[in-house]
């Protein structure tokens, strides 16, 4: 059976839409998704089989939805807010005092309109999350769609996703819970439990406690980010776009075990890379190796074109063909540091 397991993160967990419209595309579709904390509100809507809604949540989903300016928020990051903008947010930082915490009226909202538990609990694709209940001794709650009572799935996603900076209420049957990133971040354990033998743990950096004991024959396959997905409660369309972009090159580059660091490239042996500088200098290999910090043709080839893509803001999004980015190099960019561009231009790409 294959099992994925979302990571709890909060706003980067768009990166895992990306990553699963990857996975499905490419033939990978899994038996069962877990999820802790935003993890579980993406497994839900992806077990129910609507990739479509979760693309939209992401899309539409603002800082609004905690009594946050979002506005003020883009103005922040583009560093264009004035001191007229300073005022409303002090309001809003006084309401969420007032209340002992933020208000997730409008986060439940939405929870409850994108999930179809009817179509969930009919669903092949198996669902399960992780919280903890409070109330008492802290008890962490490993649960699948199967225990979960009737009507009830949108209350306990809603506690599986409950930080401490949110106001303190009672969630279901009268108890308080906590996110479930408090026990374990990347559930794991669930999907092995649940009959999962590979499983692809797709990360996201969340803040949380991460132990699993699996069995040494269970595949756990990784996806995870290079770059920042930003921060963890500052929902913003542009960041979420570009996480999910990234979530699909990178859960790409593990499927198809493609070529590169920071930018995405078509997977070649290192004897296509030894030919490519067969006729470079020896000595010129070996100083710029230790410049790159590499020790093989291949990385060197790699690195020195990432270097070069990143000056001159190529878009990563997309897969390249490396003798063809050599050639994009050599005819298109000035390049400044003679030794990569001697480099650059002694390779051999015919």
């Amino acid at each position: 059976m294959i099992g994925f397991a979302l990571e709890g993160g909060g706003a980067k967990g768009s990166y895992q839409a990306g990553a699963y419209i990857a996975l499905v595309k490419n033939g990978i579709k899994p038996d069962f998704i877990a999820g802790t904390s935003i993890g579980s509100v993406n497994a839900a809507l992806m077990a129910q089989g609507d990739i479509n809604k979760v693309v939209e949540l992401w899309l539409n989903t603002t800082t609004d939805i905690f009594g946050i300016n979002s506005k003020l928020i883009d103005k922040i990051k583009h560093k264009e807010f004035t001191k007229e903008d300073i005022k409303p947010s002090f309001n809003e930082i006084k309401e969420i005092i007032k209340n002992k915490g933020i208000d997730t009226t409008e986060y439940f909202n939405i929870i409850k309109n994108s999930i179809d538990e009817e179509k969930l609990r009919k669903s092949k694709t198996k669902f399960g999350l992780i919280t903890v209940k409070l109330d008492g001794k802290p008890q962490p709650i490993e649960i699948t769609i199967d225990d979960i009572p009737e009507g009830k799935v949108a209350e306990y996603i809603l506690a599986s996703c409950y930080l401490p900076i949110f106001k303190s209420k009672p969630i279901i049957d009268n108890s308080h819970y906590l996110d479930g990133g408090f026990y374990n971040n990347v559930p794991l354990d669930l999907l092995e439990n649940q009959g999962c033998d590979t499983i692809y743990s797709i990360r996201i950096k969340g803040i949380g406690f991460v132990h699993n004991k699996l069995k040494k024959e269970t595949k756990v396959i990784e996806i995870k980010p290079k770059r920042s997905l930003g921060q963890t409660i500052i929902f913003n369309r542009e960041t979420n776009e570009r996480n999910m972009k990234l979530g699909y090159y990178d859960a790409l580059k593990v499927i198809k075990n493609l070529d590169g660091i920071d930018y995405y490239f078509k997977s070649k042996s290192d004897g296509y890379y030894n030919r490519i500088v067969r006729n470079i200098n020896p000595r010129e290999l070996k100083k710029l190796m230790n410049k790159f910090h590499v020790k093989t043709n291949k990385d060197l080839i790699i690195k020195i074109i990432e270097h070069e893509f990143d000056k001159n803001n190529i878009d990563v999004f997309n897969i390249y063909n490396i003798k063809l980015s050599i050639l994009m190099l050599r005819r298109k960019y000035n390049i400044q540091d003679k030794a990569i561009k001697r480099f650059i231009n002694n390779c051999k790409i015919i």
